[in-house]
């Protein structure tokens, strides 16, 4: 969204503005005339839409000397002038038997301090993969993951072949960021069908708000799945929503994709669905396919998917629709709840309880629903998994924009499958947030409980959710024991106006501390 074009807002709303950083990262080895192309793309997308991101970057790597550092930059100017006087240059590449030092421009732009780091986008241009066995640390991907910070690996298919070839190399790192982050991992023939891609990107990922994600390995055959579930958000001015998908399917091989036989359904009903296929020739000699579809405001559906991909083939969907107004997001611990300091990392016992700030005071009356699904697309039979955040609990900051509290969902460290989620990215669950006009996933590592079980918590229901001894009101659940326990007559939600903590919201009919009473 660029705020200086949405005066309908800033007419009746307060309209922050978003504080990220886009970072343009290229091999000295890349090729010269892709680059250049891809080069006017950028500078075009970023000027079109300035306050999509307030620090621009850059970066080259795999040189033969001293690794580039990452250079920033608060203008357009300086950005597209440092572009252009240090292009790719093959002379200056590292030998051919170097693998690619990627990795630590990543790790580099991560821990960087003075720049802002949540929802920031990472495009890396390659022409080698990293060694074998080489990838980010469990706490780099918790920041990648828990930031919403997107990486965009590209290569070409004749370097993306001459790397496979190589057994002391690997792109296994590279996928598992892209599963991780949200992306994309980018394959074509240099020249117009890499660059076109390129410009899909920069028309979805550089300006639109993501409305659902799912990575996975198709071992599904050529079988119709569901492979999850879309709440489209309301509109005020139409019957209906615009989306774009976005589909990469990495094969062993993968030096271009057949799309015959690629669809999704997004389905209602038997007499309401609607079908999309990507013909072949869509994007050809690349991995990535583009499509538009039209969904009804307001209503939920079930995304089914189906190819004729070879089995094995690691298949990463995104839907994008165009944002209304932008975010911030952080996760608060059981000690904090009003999450004044951010909790760099979301374990079992501190579960997920993710504090959404959006940027335009006129949401205060917008209810939000929120849904957590595992790497899997499945929505866990916990407590929580499902939220409705009604219109009473959300609060405002001295800024006057609004805040939703989402309880803690006690997340589990890894599903009991994983077959079908991408290595590496066992465990991360996507959060769909929708509130009004707006929608935006939001994702998370989940790692093993820190610490110990409260001694009276260790009660275990069904469905997995921890709950302590029922010796006095209010009854308590969690692994801690710090949350409500609503014996299932009821939610939870934060009271920031009155508590100041966690209650009980009782279902019609049931009331008391921990909905007892009926």
């Amino acid at each position: 969204m660029n705020v200086d074009d949405n005066e309908e807002y800033d007419d009746f709303c307060n309209v922050g503005e978003k504080h990220s950083t886009f970072l343009f990262a290229y091999a000295a080895d890349f090729d010269v005339s892709t680059f250049n192309q891809m080069t006017q793309l950028v500078i075009q997308s970023v000027t079109a839409n300035r306050h999509n991101y307030t620090k621009l970057a850059i970066a080259r790597f795999d040189t033969n000397g001293a690794q580039d550092a990452i250079t920033y930059y608060d203008d357009i100017q300086p950005f597209s002038a440092a572009l252009t006087k240090n292009p790719p240059n093959p002379n200056s590449a590292a030998s051919p038997s170097t693998p690619s030092n990627v990795l630590p421009i990543i790790s580099s732009f991560l821990s960087a301090s003075g720049r802002p780091l949540e929802s920031s986008m990472v495009v890396l241009l390659l022409n080698r993969f990293p060694a074998l066995n080489a990838d980010l640390s469990s706490t780099e991907y918790d920041t990648i993951t828990n930031n919403n910070v997107k990486i965009f690996p590209i290569i070409s298919d004749t370097s993306y072949a001459t790397q496979h070839s190589m057994v002391s190399r690997s792109s296994n790192a590279l996928t598992s960021i892209s599963a991780n982050s949200n992306s994309h991992f980018m394959i074509g023939k240099v020249g117009s069908s890499l660059v076109q891609t390129f410009q899909y990107l920069m028309n979805t990922a550089y300006l639109d708000s993501l409305a659902a994600t799912r990575s996975f390995v198709d071992n599904f055959g050529f079988a119709q799945n569901t492979i999850g579930k879309l709440r489209v958000p309301h509109s005020e001015t139409s019957s209906y929503v615009n989306f774009t998908i976005t589909i990469s399917a990495q094969t062993l091989q993968n030096t271009t994709t057949n799309t015959n036989g690629l669809s999704l359904v997004f389905y209602q009903s038997p007499n309401s669905q609607q079908i999309v296929k990507f013909e072949p020739g869509s994007l050809s000699n690349t991995n990535f396919y583009y499509a538009t579809v039209q969904l009804k405001q307001g209503t939920t559906y079930q995304v089914q998917y189906k190819s004729q991909f070879d089995l094995g083939t690691i298949t990463m969907i995104r839907v994008w629709t165009e944002s209304v107004l932008y975010h911030y997001g952080s996760y608060a611990s059981l000690d904090d709840p009003m999450g004044g300091v951010t909790l760099d990392k979301v374990d079992e016992y501190q579960g997920a309880a993710l504090r959404m700030k959006l940027m335009n005071d006129c949401y205060t009356t917008h209810a939000a629903y929120v849904l957590f699904t595992d790497c899997n697309g499945a929505v866990s039979a916990k407590y929580d998994s499902s939220q409705t955040i009604d219109i009473d609990y959300i609060f405002a900051d001295e800024g006057s924009f609004p805040h939703y509290p989402i309880v803690p969902f006690f997340c589990d460290n890894t599903p009991i499958v994983t077959s079908n989620c991408v290595p590496g990215s066992e465990s991360k669950y996507d959060i769909q947030f929708v509130a009004g006009e707006f929608t935006v996933i939001r994702s998370f590592q989940c790692r093993p409980g820190v610490g110990q079980i409260k001694s009276n918590c260790r009660n275990k229901d069904v469905n997995g959710n921890y709950y302590c001894n029922r010796e006095k009101l209010p009854y308590m659940r969690g692994p801690t024991g710090q949350i409500p326990d609503c014996l299932g007559h009821g939610h939870v939600e934060y009271d920031f106006a009155n508590a100041e903590a966690y209650i009980c919201v009782c279902d019609d009919g049931y009331s008391g501390d921990s909905c007892e009473k009926h």
